[in-house]
């Protein structure tokens, strides 16, 4: 039985029609030019996919040998050319032939055959993210320790990518090497993180623009190989190797040992093994080229944590601009010497995954910016420093808008601090009304250049929140009484932050 991915139709793409297919890996490439773009179900395996892809379009265009500014000068030549030559294609994917397979015996695709010895077999639960594992709580299906249905090929190889991004840590699935037996797991790479890619209008400029660049922190003269481009199955004993540029940056990070199991038709995935990679830990934290780095406390950069109650727009201003407190995703900076018709379309997309670093999931969510590249800070700085203050207004309304409601509903008896009960008050509501409308006027004011009274413009916003959120009390004099007092306390954290003038007093005679 066999699943070779140049030419199984398992990669899910949209064409500009708006028509949906799924073609082969070969076949993606081929006429990546004509695709608009993929169409993974899961967002966090688009994430993964395309850093799969980046790496074969690195290798497919030669932009893996190239340094310095000859390495801009040589991607603008690629991107102008506007497609991937078909024979450099073939000549990539038939150089790791046995690579591809996702089933096969010696070396499966970007798994580990040895697990058949070492770890043991489970269900399709323990494998499948959007379901609950054997009999612990529903999440997203209804499956149990007896119910554990098939997996297409198509959701195997999205899981697969997830668990090498962002597999859990702490107890998994046991292994055994010689004689260390453990089931302890390093988080993903990408656990818990939201991240950003250039999104071009067609599927071809959306890799070449989302390669990283050589500058992006890796090193440049380690030996550098994807797992299926090697022969050699490495030591899951010994330490992670460095990051290396292209390949070890893109493919190379993953902590997780996965071995899939076809059922015996050979038509799904039934079952597989999932534990750890590696045993020891490499502390140095990797500075990812796709993700927000924030400055902590102690100085340390780390990438910006995905959080499942925040809309990934509010990210924007750190999109454009570094700032002592965060730095923004490298691949945004090395995309600047892209063509300017490229860079007047590129937009960029987000993916987020809210997770603990160990086993739970809470929930993933993905979104696309208008194009924004022409606002960053080296081509418009007034405009990436306006986006910054756009959101700065906008949290601070947001927030006191919040305090004031909780303030207010317990006012009232209907909560006291620190309880759930501050969830079922007059806050969620209201958050649900300013939040996107609060977006629509951050992109208004973004692309009109309108940075004038920000928090002004948020305290109106955040005044209707209040009143939609409260009008079916808003009979009762109590509730009056303290929704106006919320809105005053708006009105005078908004006069502090944005003053108007005073108006001179006529001289008496």
């Amino acid at each position: 039985m066999t699943c070779d991915l140049r030419t199984e139709r398992l990669f899910p793409v949209v064409f500009p029609d708006g028509t949906a297919d799924r073609v082969g890996l070969r076949e993606l490439l081929v006429r990546s030019h004509l695709i608009m773009d993929l169409s993974m179900t899961m967002p966090p395996a688009f994430a993964g996919m395309l850093r799969v892809l980046y790496l074969v379009a690195a290798r497919v265009t030669g932009l893996d040998t190239a340094t310095g500014g000859d390495w801009q000068a040589r991607r603008n030549v690629v991107m102008r050319r506007g497609k991937f030559v078909e024979k450099d294609v073939d000549r990539y994917l038939n150089a790791h032939q046995h690579g591809w397979d996702l089933l096969d015996r010696q070396r499966p695709w970007w798994q580990d055959p040895r697990l058949v010895e070492q770890a043991e077999l489970k269900s399709t639960n323990f494998l499948d993210v959007r379901r609950p594992e054997d009999n612990k709580p529903i999440w997203w299906q209804h499956t149990y320790h007896g119910h554990a249905p098939d997996l297409s090929f198509g959701d195997a190889l999205e899981l697969l990518l997830i668990h090498h991004y962002y597999g859990s840590g702490g107890t998994g699935g046991t292994r055994t090497v010689g004689d260390v037996r453990s089931q302890h797991m390093s988080a993903g790479p990408l656990r818990s993180t939201i991240t950003f890619y250039p999104l071009g209008d067609t599927l071809f400029e959306t890799l070449v623009a989302g390669i990283p660049s050589p500058s992006s922190g890796a090193d440049l003269t380690g030996d550098d190989h994807a797992p299926w481009e090697t022969a050699e199955l490495h030591d899951p004993l010994e330490m992670p190797p460095e990051p290396t540029w292209p390949a070890r940056l893109l493919v190379g990070q993953s902590r997780h040992a996965v071995l899939l199991e076809a059922n015996p038709a050979g038509e799904a995935i039934s079952g597989g093994r999932l534990t750890w990679g590696w045993k020891k830990r490499r502390d140095v934290p990797l500075r990812d080229p796709y993700t927000i780095q924030d400055r902590d406390k102690t100085g340390d950069w780390k990438a910006r944590a995905a959080s499942a109650d925040r809309a990934l727009w509010r990210e924007v201003d750190a999109l454009l601009a570094d700032r002592a407190t965060h730095k923004r995703p490298g691949v945004l900076t090395s995309a600047l010497s892209l063509p300017d018709d490229v860079l007047d379309r590129l937009r960029v997309r987000a993916v987020g995954f809210d997770q603990d670093m160990k086993a739970t999931n809470f929930a993933w969510n993905t979104s696309v910016t208008p194009p924004i590249m022409r606002f960053i800070h080296e081509f418009d700085p007034a405009r990436a420093a306006g986006a910054e203050a756009l959101m700065v207004a906008v949290e601070g309304v947001g927030e006191v808008m919040i305090k004031e409601l909780q303030k207010a509903f317990r006012a009232l008896g209907n909560g006291t601090p620190g309880t759930a009960d501050r969830d079922a008050s007059w806050a969620k509501s209201a958050q649900r009304w300013y939040w996107p409308q609060a977006e629509e006027l951050y992109w208004r004011a973004l692309a009109e250049a309108d940075f004038a009274e920000p928090y002004r413009s948020f305290q109106r916003i955040a005044l209707i929140a209040i009143r939609e959120a409260t009008k079916h009390v808003a009979h009762h004099p109590a509730v009056v009484r303290e929704v106006t007092k919320a809105k005053s306390a708006i009105t005078r954290f908004v006069a502090k932050k944005n003053p108007r003038p005073r108006r001179e007093q006529p001289s008496g005679k």
